[in-house]
Parts: C-alpha cells; sequence; structure tokens
C-alpha cells in the first residue's frame, strides 16, 4: 500500500486538489453567487448564466495553472472534456427529473446551438497542430465569446416578461456581505489550490508519463463535478416548489451554455496568453 502511495502521490495529488477546488468553488463561490442573485431576485435565465460562469472558476485554475507549466495540451483537453462531460450531465438531470419533453422547443435552440459549438471548436484545435497556440486563435475564440453575449442578449429579450413570476429563491434569509464574503473566500481558496494543480499536473506528465490528453480528461471530469451539482439542485428545487413553466429548463440550458462558451472563449484564450507569456519569459 506504502509503495502504491508513493508510486502515484502525484497523481492522487493532482486528483484530491481537483476535488478541492470544485468542492471550495461549489460551497463558497457557488454559493455566493446562489445568495447573491436571490438578493437581486434574478429572472431563471440570468441566474443560470451566472451560476454557469461561476462554475467555470475550476477549469480557468486547471487551464492557467497547467498552461504556466507549458501544459497547454492538458489545458485544451481539460476545456474539451469538461464540455462535453458538461452536456452529458444535463440530458443525465434532464432525464432523471423527467423534463425531456419540455426541451424540444424552439424557444431553447439558441442555448443548445451554443453548447454544442463550444464542443466541436475544441475538439477541432485538438486535431490542428500549432493552432491551439496562435494568439489569433486566442483572439478568435474570444470574439466568439463576445458573439454568444451578443446574440443571446438579442435572442431572449422576451425572457423577462415570460418568467416574471418565477423568481427562484434560496431558502434562507441571506446578506449581501454574507454572500461577498463567501465569494471572496472562494476566489482565495481557489487561487491558492489552483498554483499546486498546476505543479502535480507537471509532475504527472514528466514523472509519470501521462499524455497531456489522459491529464485534460482527469481534470475535465473533476471540474464539471459544480455542473453536475447544480444542475441537479435547480431541477430538485423546481420540483419542490411545483413548477409549472419551464423556467428550470431555462435556468440549466443557460447554465451549461455559459459555462461551455466561457469555458472555450473565455478560459481557453486565457490559458493561451499565460503559455505564450510564460514562453516569452523563460
Amino acid at each position: 500500500m506504502a509503495d502504491f502511495l508513493h508510486r502515484y502521490e502525484d497523481l492522487l495529488a493532482l486528483i484530491l486538489l481537483g476535488v478541492g477546488v470544485v468542492l471550495i468553488t461549489r460551497y463558497l463561490l457557488a454559493k455566493g453567487v446562489e445568495w447573491l442573485a436571490d438578493n437581486a431576485q434574478l429572472n431563471p435565465k440570468l441566474k443560470g448564466k451566472i451560476l454557469g460562469f461561476s462554475t467555470s472558476i475550476p477549469e480557468l485554475v486547471a487551464t492557467s495553472s497547467t498552461a504556466a507549466m507549458g501544459l497547454l495540451g492538458a489545458g485544451l483537453w481539460n476545456i474539451a472534456s469538461s464540455n462535453i462531460i458538461n452536456s452529458v450531465l444535463f440530458v443525465a438531470a434532464l432525464v432523471w427529473y423527467r423534463q425531456q419533453g419540455r426541451i424540444a422547443q424552439i424557444q431553447f435552440l439558441d442555448e443548445m446551438g451554443f453548447a454544442a459549438s463550444a464542443i466541436g471548436l475544441p475538439l477541432l484545435l485538438a486535431t490542428q497542430t500549432g493552432m491551439e497556440r496562435s494568439p489569433w486563435t486566442a483572439v478568435g475564440l474570444f470574439g466568439i465569446f463576445l458573439a454568444y453575449l451578443f446574440l443571446d442578449k438579442i435572442l431572449n429579450k422576451h425572457v423577462d416578461l415570460e418568467y416574471a413570476e418565477e423568481i427562484e429563491r434560496v431558502e434562507g434569509s441571506h446578506s449581501v456581505a454574507g454572500a461577498l464574503a463567501l465569494i471572496g473566500f472562494g476566489i482565495v481558496g481557489i487561487t491558492l489550490s489552483g498554483y499546486y494543480l498546476g505543479v502535480y499536473a507537471s509532475n504527472v506528465v514528466t514523472r509519470m508519463g501521462v499524455p497531456q490528453w489522459a491529464v485534460g480528461w482527469i481534470l475535465g471530469f473533476i471540474t464539471s463535478l459544480p455542473e453536475l451539482t447544480t444542475f441537479f439542485a435547480v431541477f430538485a428545487a423546481a420540483k419542490k416548489r411545483g413548477e409549472k413553466s419551464d423556467a428550470s429548463v431555462q435556468a440549466n440550458l443557460d447554465n451549461l451554455a455559459a459555462s461551455n462558451m466561457s469555458n472555450l472563449g473565455l478560459i481557453f484564450p486565457i490559458g493561451i496568453t499565460v503559455f505564450l507569456v510564460t514562453r516569452a519569459l523563460m
């Protein structure tokens, strides 16, 4: 047993750190965002987008920290695998709560399109050697992210009126100060954990000979756990309050689309930038 732990200590440390980042994200950062959204009484669509952005923080940490160690390939596969796993988890939550009948509506086509495109593009980049290291790729992906924000706003002007009576509430009374404190602690915890996440990811590649794509898939699975939690939590809350509309489907779809698109168009460009700056300074 001792020999096993010694041999795989870097891999075990990587997994434990990844789980730690996920727990910090879910129970500090994401909860703080939920409390803040609750105080502002946001509609389901906007709340879903905020949850999607906040639950992508682990991908940001994993991608930027591995890129700083020269492992941009691991970061790319982290993004690609995370977006695939996020989509599978969304479908699983949809089926578990028997909401699949509600998804087949024209009003949801744009969110589904955004989520799907964020799967195809990382896989394309993974097959184009060198393209993922180009600063122009970073610029192009960020442009796609801005286009997503613009189109999503233009195509969904009806949402505020449609869900005017469907403001999701978090149980209990929570102050804005408490929400900001949770968010602050979450950011600090994730930042500290992120440095060591990159260190151990580098060790796994160099010492154990694990390919970067495999490390990326390990990180992708770990960093998708916050989305798993929020998808099921939103549907569970909707079932508890006897929801009659499509508000929970809308919230989770926006969670998925925002998470996948921010991974592709915001986080990976940051990873490319970190990688290029680190190489230039070496």
